[in-house]
């Protein structure tokens, strides 16, 4: 397991600014890892607000042993994926397919708004096939690529076998690859 992180400690001590700084450190990767799986800008701040809400709550319920013993940004990454995967469930409830907004250019103006016409076309382009992968490829993937956590976080945020999470980004990348050339969809798999 890791080190403890002197975050994590802040935290368990009582510090009243180290929850400032959780979100400080936290705020914007989680917001990208949102908007990434949800590709919504208002939903993915919503996701953001309540994985801290969620969190904040935890750590008043926790002793301070467990605050210590913490891995702070893979648990986060784990609220947050609860998160999504609920928004999910709420979307498919709520949103009757024929109604499903086309894309989402003007949400992501505001992350992807630097780059240039081409590099933005091409993010689009990704963001759409990474929404046809199986849910497990796609938060396998995103956790990887977009977020940059090695395969031991990605599987203590998601809960899979190290071996699963890096089958599903090798298979989740091959499909995305197939996908953005334009063959067939070929196995969805999970």
């Amino acid at each position: 397991m890791t080190k403890s992180d002197p975050l994590a400690r802040r935290l368990a001590a009582g510090d009243l600014d180290a929850p400032r700084q959780l979100v400080k450190r936290h705020h914007a990767e989680l917001y990208r890892y949102a908007l990434a799986l949800l590709r919504d800008a208002s939903a993915a701040e919503d996701i953001v607000q309540g994985t801290f809400e969620r969190a904040f709550a935890a750590l008043g319920k926790y002793p301070e042993n467990r605050i210590n013993a913490l891995s702070l940004r893979p648990w986060l990454y784990r609220i947050a994926l609860n998160a999504v995967r609920n928004a999910w469930r709420e979307r498919r409830r709520e949103v009757p397919v024929a109604e499903t907004p086309e894309g989402s250019d003007g949400h992501l103006g505001t992350s992807f708004g630097s780059a240039s016409g081409s590099d933005r076309e091409a993010w689009l382009d990704a963001l759409g096939a990474l929404e046809r992968l199986s849910e497990r490829q796609r938060v396998a993937v995103t956790l990887r690529y977009f977020e940059d956590l090695p395969y031991a976080e990605i599987a203590e945020v998601t809960g899979w076998p190290e071996n699963t999470c890096k089958t599903l980004v090798r298979r989740g990348i091959g499909r995305l690859g197939a996908l953005l050339s334009g063959e067939p969809d070929g196995k969805g798999g999970r």
